[in-house]
């Protein structure tokens, strides 16, 4: 098997791990038991749990991405930044079985951030990402006066951005169906692209 693909299987297998039981739930043997592979495989492409907690964190990264540029890739062809806008919204929410594991693997490294006291320096945070492309495209819209050139494009951001995040874990916690965070969504665009 090729070594990359091996560490994806790996990666996986500590998503479904991390997704039951958080971060601490991690151990090289409880990964072996989900990957259904022995504790030496996996020493043999991670030596240290911290190596393997890192590249999954690369591994949620790129996914996300990967799904943020295939939403955003068909907004950005229509010219409609408000459909940009909510591209980039919908790209965070999850919407089936495998964007709620990725979430909830974002919100236990969250989590496990927050009890250390910060993010391991190795970590990329996603948000300000979500921040600087929902600014552009507000920006853009304000210079086509489709929304309001007296708004702040960057606290906009900021605040579309932060309710997205607790959307999802108001998804994950069944405070809200994945329709009705949409419909959220919906909502505060058309509040921001008011005529």
């Amino acid at each position: 098997m090729d070594h990359q693909q091996r560490r994806g299987e790996i990666a996986e297998a500590l998503f479904r791990v991390v997704a039951r039981g958080g971060v601490p739930a991690v151990t090289l043997r409880a990964v072996a038991a989900e990957a259904g592979i022995s504790m030496n495989l996996v020493q043999y492409y991670f030596p240290a749990k911290e190596a393997m907690l890192r590249f999954a964190w690369r591994r949620v990264v790129e996914l996300s991405v990967e799904r943020a540029a295939a939403e955003v890739g068909r907004a950005l062809e229509t010219g409609d930044e408000r459909a940009v806008v909510r591209a980039y919204l919908a790209a965070v929410l999850p919407s089936d079985d495998r964007t709620r594991l990725l979430a909830a693997v974002q919100i236990a490294y969250f989590a496990a951030d927050v009890t250390r006291g910060g993010p391991h320096p190795d970590e990329e945070a996603l948000l300000p990402h979500l921040v600087r492309g929902l600014t552009e495209q507000i920006a853009v819209a304000q210079r086509g006066k489709r929304v309001s050139a007296a708004l702040d494009a960057g606290m906009e951001a900021g605040a579309l951005a932060t309710m997205a995040a607790g959307l999802v874990t108001g998804i994950l916690g069944g405070a809200y169906t994945a329709e009705a965070a949409f419909a959220l969504v919906d909502y505060r665009i058309a509040q921001l692209f008011r005529p």
